[in-house]
C-alpha cells in the first residue's frame, strides 16, 4: 500500500512512512507513565477512549447538516459521507465556515464530556480547559493538509497546551487521516526558529516544508499513521510536525481538532469567548503572507 503526503507518495512500512503509533490506553491509570511518553515521543495515541457510539452520534449529527445543506449526494446513504456530485463548491479542509456544523449537542458532549476532559484533569493534576474554537474539518477527495507545529497558530498562553485530534468515524488510511512526524519535537534548530513565529504577528504562510521527504533526509524523523476507529483520539505536542495523508477515496472525512490546558494558566484570546475572534490578521482576505522559501531561507533551516 502506498500513502500521498503533499506531492510525494510513500510505501508504508518503507523508510519514510510506517503505519505504527504506540497505544497508551494501557497507561490510562498511571499518569506519570503518560507524562513520560510524552516527554519521548511528542504524542499520545489512546484507542478507545471514547465511546465509539457517541462518536458516531457527532458524525450523524453533522452528515445531517451537511445533508440539508445540499453538501452530500443524496441519492447515497448518509454514512457513506459522499459529496454531492453537481455542487459547485471545490472539495476543501478548511475550518473556516463550519460554524453552523459544530455547534450541535452531540459534538459538543463527545469534545468537551467526561471522559476527555477527565483524561486531562487528571493528565495535569488540576482542572482542564478546551478552547471554545473547535476546528472541525470535512475533508474532500484530493485533499490534504501541509506540514505545520501548532504553536505558530495558538502560541499566545501557555505552552502547556495539547491538540486532541477525534476521526469521527473510522479513518483508514485511504481517507487520508493525521500523520505526525516522529521525533519532530525535538529538533531543537526548527523548535528554536520556525517554532517561535506566530501567523498573525509574522504573517509567514504556517507550515513549514512542502516536501515531506525533507523532514526525514534532513532532519532524521519518519512519518506515522494508522488506520484510525471511531473512539480513538491522538494527542499531540505544540511542536510535533504533523500533516494529514490526502484523501484518496470519493468520500468526506470528518474530524475535529481540540485544543486543552490547564484553566489556570494564560489562554491565547484568539481562540476563547462566545464569538473568538480567531485569527486577525493571518485569514484577512487581502493579507500579505512571506513566501515559505523567503521564512525558511530568515530561519537558516
Amino acid at each position: 500500500m502506498q500513502v500521498q503526503i503533499g506531492d510525494r507518495t510513500f510505501d508504508v512500512g518503507g523508510k519514510y512512512f510506517t503505519a505504527e503509533l504506540r497505544d497508551s490506553r494501557e497507561c490510562l491509570d498511571d499518569v506519570a507513565a503518560l507524562q513520560a511518553r510524552m516527554a519521548e515521543d511528542g504524542y499520545l495515541f489512546i484507542r478507545g477512549l471514547h465511546d465509539r457510539d457517541q462518536v458516531l452520534a457527532a458524525r450523524k449529527e453533522i452528515l445531517e447538516k451537511l445533508a440539508a445543506n445540499g453538501k452530500l449526494d443524496p441519492s447515497a446513504p448518509l454514512d457513506d459521507a459522499l459529496p454531492n456530485p453537481t455542487s459547485s463548491e471545490p472539495p476543501s479542509g478548511s475550518v473556516r465556515g463550519k460554524e453552523h456544523l459544530k455547534d450541535g449537542p452531540e459534538l459538543k458532549a463527545l469534545i468537551e464530556g467526561p471522559p476527555v476532559m477527565g483524561f486531562f484533569d487528571r493528565y495535569f493534576g488540576k482542572p482542564a480547559l478546551t478552547f471554545d474554537f473547535k476546528w472541525l474539518r470535512v475533508v474532500g477527495p484530493g485533499i490534504s493538509s501541509t506540514m505545520h507545529y501548532d504553536i505558530v497558530y495558538m502560541g499566545r498562553g501557555t505552552k502547556n497546551l495539547y491538540t486532541g485530534w477525534t476521526p469521527l468515524g473510522d479513518v483508514p488510511l485511504d481517507l487520508g487521516p493525521v500523520v505526525i512526524c516522529l521525533g519532530s519535537h525535538r529538533f531543537e534548530k526548527i523548535k528554536a526558529t520556525y517554532g517561535q513565529m506566530d501567523v498573525d504577528r509574522d504573517l509567514i504562510q504556517g507550515w513549514f516544508s512542502n516536501d515531506p521527504a525533507e523532514m526525514v533526509d534532513t532532519f532524521g524523523g519518519r512519518w506515522a499513521g494508522t488506520d484510525f476507529q471511531a473512539g480513538d483520539v491522538l494527542i499531540m505536542s505544540m511542536f510535533l510536525m504533523h500533516a494529514s495523508i490526502t484523501n484518496a477515496t470519493n468520500r468526506l472525512r470528518l474530524s475535529v481538532d481540540t485544543r486543552y490546558q490547564p484553566a489556570d494558566e494564560p489562554v491565547d484570546d484568539r481562540w476563547v469567548g462566545s464569538v473568538p475572534k480567531t485569527h486577525t490578521e493571518y485569514w484577512k482576505p487581502d493579507a500579505q503572507l512571506e513566501p515559505l522559501e523567503q521564512s525558511r531561507e530568515k530561519w537558516g533551516v
